[in-house]
């Protein structure tokens, strides 16, 4: 597979010593800044372009034409979009990865240019989310029906739940509660199930619930 990595800056480093380290693909990297361009030679085995990857002569010295991947990993979006632009409309590289370092330009760049998007920035928010959530539930398996998962909550001191009856709590529509373990005892609820705080809470729902479960749960 023919890969050219564009920006030869710590990611594009990298990324080109992984390919050539584990894999069998033909790297070609571009660098504009002339004296990072002759450093990265120096270390790797890789043909390198001194040259502006978002112009079209540099492109076709990289032969983007019969590249079957471009990466953009420049400091500046803007580069990266113009980088893929051209891959993508002239050359007909088959697939374009653009570096986002602005969240804002993601979805323009990933709708005229890129194939993939890669936005640090989102990225961390997506971790930060998903460890936020792991302290509010446990999701255990997605049900056969497709938009029905099944959650583990812990019932907080909260007055909204705490010491309440099944029946009297306000649920969100399409949502079951399955089971409660108290004290490492299974409980089958019922609707005089009274839910006392620690309690473990298996509950069957629609995947638009969660938000409202989750303030329930708070």
């Amino acid at each position: 597979m023919n890969i050219i990595v564009v920006g030869a800056g710590n990611i594009g480093y990298y990324l080109t010593y992984s390919l050539i380290s584990t894999t069998n693909h033909e790297v070609t990297l571009i660098e504009k800044d002339h004296s990072r361009s002759m450093l990265t030679a120096n270390k790797l085995n890789v043909p390198i372009i001194h040259g502006d990857g978002s112009s079209i002569s540099t492109l076709e010295k990289a032969d983007a034409a019969h590249a079957d991947i471009l990466v953009a990993l420049t400091g500046k979006d803007e580069d990266n979009f113009i980088c893929c632009q051209l891959a993508k409309q002239r050359f007909h590289t088959k697939t374009t990865i653009a570096k986002v370092n602005n969240p804002k330009n993601v979805e323009t760049i990933k709708a005229l240019a890129a194939d993939i998007v890669v936005s640090s920035v989102n990225m961390l928010s997506q971790i930060i989310e998903q460890q936020v959530n792991a302290i509010d539930y446990h999701f255990i398996t997605r049900m056969t029906m497709g938009d029905t998962s099944i959650f583990e909550f812990i019932v907080p001191q909260s007055d909204k739940i705490c010491n309440k009856k099944l029946s009297d709590i306000s649920w969100p529509k399409d949502t079951l509660v399955i089971a409660i373990s108290r004290n490492q005892k299974s409980i089958v609820p019922n609707g005089d199930s009274i839910l006392e705080a620690g309690d473990n809470v298996v509950i069957s729902t629609k995947d638009y619930n969660k938000k409202h479960l989750k303030k329930l749960f708070n």
